[in-house]
């Protein structure tokens, strides 16, 4: 399997999340046709029921047989959602939890393929996004919840990661020597622990972003050696609305980055980062302020740094304003990104982000 390397002086995009396609297939092909060489790596979509991050999942859990509906919920925002309690003598056990990242990858496998091929790709590094089990647990079971089962879910997590990689890897030992080679990283999502650590008080925010940096990092710890993994820090894009707003500078940010980082396991790999610098419907700042905090960022120098910030409120020339001032406060170059997914758009603004992110690449 081939290394993901950080190309600090080179940018590429990232799709962080969904794109706004019936199906996979034309979801993987816009993305290839607007990226092109840009795209950093080849998500299936998550189109169809996955669009709306993990309403899918919490959605599903109504038929798990150890657990009881308490409250039924409709994704106005996150408060209303399904609330559920684990039945009287039961327990929540991992195995029994089937979260569908693997039979995802497995649906949409042969079709990223021949796309891939059809593109003329020689080497492809396919994207699939986790949420984390804190964030799974919390919007099942809410707060006391969250602390009592989200290793069941990260566990579960780490089962179908395992599944994953052995689809992946199976694919290329299968494959022909002109085929494609392959391989795949596993993208964290963590938008519940941005959030807290945002919201937290000035003075406790640092104690606050490293108790939310050791809950993100317990799936990389359950993940197996030589894993691949990516960070996804996020304020939510429910509806393309930002219910969980950010702050009035990146610096929540930074600090819970810097304490994950801190706390990442050598034994797999963190191959970037993706900071939101806009939320929902929320723009990027024009102010060079909200962007300071970045340069007590603590990167390696293998992790790429993902700047979200391409958001349709600014044209180019402002989003390019934008990208200087990053990379002024970083250091060096960014790679190219969406704050969150682009499945709450339309298709016809999903592209044109697209072609501007990818103009941007090469600013």
């Amino acid at each position: 399997m081939k290394p993901v390397t950080a190309l600090p002086d080179s940018r590429k995009t990232l799709l962080v999340g969904s794109i706004p396609a019936p199906d996979a297939r034309e979801a993987v092909e816009l993305a290839l046709n607007e990226l092109g060489p840009t795209l950093m790596c080849i998500p299936d979509g998550e189109t169809g029921p996955r669009r709306q991050w993990v309403t899918s999942i919490i959605t599903g859990l109504r038929e798990h047989p150890a657990l009881v509906l308490k409250r039924d919920g409709r994704w106005s925002d996150y408060n209303d959602r399904p609330h559920y309690r684990v039945r009287r003598g039961a327990t929540l056990d991992p195995d029994q939890l089937q979260l569908g990242y693997d039979e995802a990858l497995r649906e949409s496998q042969p079709v990223l393929n021949g796309l891939v091929s059809k593109h003329g790709l020689k080497a492809a590094v396919y994207q699939v996004g986790i949420a984390s089990g804190f964030d799974l647990a919390l919007m099942a079971f809410g707060l006391v919840g969250a602390l009592r089962y989200r290793r069941a879910f990260n566990s579960a997590a780490s089962r179908e990661m395992r599944s994953i990689q052995s689809i992946v890897d199976n694919d290329d030992d299968n494959a022909d020597d002109n085929d494609v080679d392959k391989d795949v990283v596993f993208q964290l999502e963590v938008p519940v622990e941005l959030a807290t650590v945002s919201r937290a008080p000035r003075a406790l925010r640092p104690a606050m972003a490293r108790w939310m940096a050791g809950v993100s990092v317990e799936l990389a710890h359950m993940a197996p050696g030589g894993t691949k993994m990516g960070i996804h820090l996020c304020f939510g894009d429910l509806n393309h609305r930002a219910h969980l707003k950010a702050g009035a500078t990146c610096a929540p940010a930074v600090e819970l980055t810097n304490a994950i980082i801190a706390r990442w396991p050598s034994h797999t790999s963190l191959t970037y980062v993706h900071i939101p610098l806009a939320a929902g419907e929320d723009p990027p700042s024009l102010a060079e302020s909200y962007y300071a905090p970045l340069a007590k960022l603590s990167l390696p120098t293998d992790t790429r740094l993902v700047a979200g910030f391409v958001h349709e409120a600014l044209p180019a020339d402002q989003l390019r304003d934008v990208l200087t001032m990053v990379e002024s406060a970083v250091g060096r170059r960014v790679d190219i990104a969406a704050p969150c997914g682009l499945g709450r758009r339309d298709a016809a603004t999903a592209r044109d982000l697209m072609r501007v992110s990818r103009l941007l690449t090469t600013a």
